[in-house]
């Protein structure tokens, strides 16, 4: 039966050891849970860098557990037929033969609050799909265990930095009723097949699960942006679980929303101490705490604050960009710039035992910076791989592993030092070294006292609120009096649709002036023009920008003028057209062909530039169904956003303008 326990506590009285019994367990905690593609495609063979990824971890002995979002196969080019005849009638442990770790599998919140296709449950108003997946507890968790979940998150409604407030309280309540309906269902598997036929298997997995005691451990996906918001959460849904009479057990909280707060780490520290402060004493250790997105060198400092597990993909995400983690000074060098930063005899700054890439014989860093920069043709790769050799994805692979075995080194650093008694004394010499430690530290002690006092007992004055950063102080005074910390900024809403703006049913004309109409795909920060990808592209435009109208295709709006990115509805929304969307992406190609039906003919050139693929998709389709419009960069290296950035892109770009200046000029 799962279960979650605290063995012991370091002798400083900081950090704990505990054991999380799963099925394919324990975990020993703290522990760190990579986050590995286990579908990359339609078949075990599919995926490239994470098939290989994954196949270079699984069978790890030092592996303590995985972590997969259950959508994430909506990335890989999986059909719902694929997915419902092929990926979940086998559980992953029953497919992959070398996997013998626990898998951690969340409930995708994210994936699902940015996307059309995969709405409410047909039986709660929603619409039919070909999927047969919905934004509901008994559909995602039907999946996970499909999947063969060792340990599921329940399915959450994330928050958006800057939500509106009444918004985060509904979906903070509809969070905590899916965790509680999450419980009852793992109370009473039957419950998984109402209206859901396709939930059968995972019925009867479920019940099978439970008779041999063996049924799933449940982490309550928790969400907040600040110490009291997580706080109240915790609370509620520990008081909504107790007049509900609720009698399956949960092994932990799960924090989500964390990524893009990895670098705030006074905010990190304080939505964590928010969680752990509700959680009542007499509980305390038998739940744990999962951090999502965070794991490597803040795991010391959360460890610290009663955190038990981690999950990253950054060291998968920093090995696509060819950088390598160093292992001492923790930063990511360029491969092009890590030859400074070798050993004396050219050898990497690693002996890290489990590093596949530092440790062979058969890789160096020449080789490595060679093969990365290598496009194979596709005779030169089989003929590798019929004979076992590398290829690029390998190459990426062994790096992505060496980023990870840096932030698993560090776990086993802080293990160490939770059972020496010492991660006190571990963590002020790390906040010395780290800055954003530092900070995260002094965080740490507005709200505990007791730390605070202890680093003082221990003469490291330097590391006292107040004591070097002239914010620590106001920060401090401003809670004390009760006022919000927290910086003003554009609220957004997840409420608008498609018909809250819509340009063809503006008073509208575009300027005579401009003869160059330029498409670009929309960004999350608004207004556009702030953007980090338009401002950089008009600042390379610098010359052309007198004769460009610019026109931002928005995956909710469609067209959206340049003098209309500041209208309420723009501004607000967040939504990113995603691929599954196909009732979307048609509506939004229709409203883009029309706009160019209607104003292309003021235009002496029609642009598109973007390197993301669904909206270069919903350019190109509008193009040729006008019968006008060039897009550019013509073939990219790759259909992602990095692409939108690189020079040689955007001089194409630029290329293509000079040229139709020229030629305009000599027909005067």
């Amino acid at each position: 039966m799962a279960s979650f326990r605290v063995k012991t506590v370091g002798d400083d009285g900081y950090g704990r050891l505990g054991e999380l019994e799963v099925t394919n367990g324990p975990v020993e905690t703290p522990a760190l849970f990579p986050v590995v593609n286990m579908i990359g495609g339609t078949t075990e063979k599919s995926g490239g860098v994470w098939r290989r990824m994954r196949d270079h971890l699984i069978k790890k002995d030092h592996l303590q557990g995985i972590m997969f979002q259950a959508m994430s196969f909506t990335d890989y080019g999986v059909s719902p037929e694929n997915l419902n005849d092929f990926w979940r009638p086998q559980t992953f442990q029953e497919r992959f033969d070398d996997l013998n770790a626990p898998i951690f599998i969340d409930s995708g919140g994210f994936k699902l609050m940015n996307s059309n296709t995969f709405g409410e449950a047909p039986e709660k108003g929603g619409v039919p799909n070909e999927w047969g997946l919905y934004t509901d507890p008994k559909s995602i968790l039907g999946l996970q265990l499909d999947f063969g979940a060792d340990i599921v998150a329940t399915l959450d409604y994330p928050i958006p930095p800057n939500l509106k407030d009444e918004e985060k309280t509904e979906r903070m309540k509809r969070s905590i009723e899916s965790a509680v309906e999450c419980l009852q269902i793992m109370d009473d598997p039957g419950l998984l097949e109402e209206n859901f036929d396709i939930n059968s298997r995972a019925a009867d997995r479920l019940r099978e699960r439970k008779a041999a005691g063996e049924e799933p451990s449940v982490y309550i996906a928790l969400h907040g942006h600040d110490y009291e918001t997580i706080n109240w959460y915790v609370a509620r849904f520990l008081q909504r679980v107790e007049d509900l009479s609720v009698e399956s057990s949960f092994e932990g909280f799960a924090i989500g929303s964390l990524v893009p707060l990895r670098d705030s780490m006074d905010i990190l520290v304080d939505i964590v101490q928010g969680a752990k402060d509700a959680i009542p004493e007499s509980r305390a250790d038998e739940l744990g705490l999962h951090v999502f997105g965070v794991g490597g060198k803040q795991v010391g400092l959360l460890s610290l604050l009663g955190v038990d597990t981690f999950d990253c993909s950054t060291h998968m995400q920093t090995a696509r960009y060819k950088k390598y983690l160093h292992p001492e000074t923790w930063a990511h060098h360029k491969l092009e710039d890590l030859r400074n930063h070798l050993n004396d005899d050219g050898s990497f700054p690693c002996d890290l035992p489990n590093c596949r890439l530092c440790n062979s014989d058969d890789v160096d860093y020449e080789l490595l910076l060679e093969e990365l920069n290598t496009d194979l043709t596709y005779e030169e790769r089989q003929e590798r791989k019929d004979n076992d050799e590398w290829i690029k994805s390998d190459y990426y692979a062994a790096l992505a592993r060496h980023n990870f075995e840096v932030y698993n080194q560090e776990l086993t650093r802080v293990r160490d030092a939770i059972r020496d008694g010492r991660l006190l004394e571990y963590v002020i010499s790390f906040a010395r070294e780290h800055e954003d430690i530092k900070r995260g530290l002094k965080e740490a002690q507005l709200r505990n006292k007791e730390l605070r006092a202890e680093i003082e007992s221990r003469g490291a004055y330097d590391l006292l609120p107040g004591s070097t950063l002239t914010s620590d102080q106001s920060k401090l005074s401003r809670w004390d009096a009760g006022v919000d910390a927290s910086s003003d900024s554009q609220q957004i809403s997840l409420k608008h649709t498609p018909n809250d703006f819509n340009i063809l049913a503006q008073s509208y004309s575009p300027p005579a002036d401009k003869n160059i109409l330029l498409l670009v795909p929309c960004s999350q920060k608004k207004p556009y023009s702030k953007s980090r990808t338009h401002s950089v592209l008009y600042d390379k435009l610098a010359g052309h920008t007198e004769d460009i109208y610019k026109v931002t295709i928005s995956g909710m709006y469609g067209p959206v003028p340049e003098e209309y990115e500041r209208e309420d509805p723009i501004l607000e929304y967040d939504y990113v057209l995603a691929k599954e969307d196909e009732e979307q992406i048609e509506l939004i190609t229709d409203r883009v062909r029309q706009y160019l039906e209607v104003y292309g003919s003021q235009f002496d050139e029609i642009i598109g530039y973007v390197t993301s693929k669904t909206y270069r998709t919903v350019i190109e389709n509008a193009f040729e169904a006008y019968g006008r419009g060039n897009v550019y960069p013509e073939d990219p290296q790759a259909m992602q956003l990095t692409e939108f950035f690189r020079n040689t892109n955007i001089q194409e770009l630029i290329d293509h303008l000079e040229r139709q200046k020229i030629d305009a000029e000599a027909e005067q």
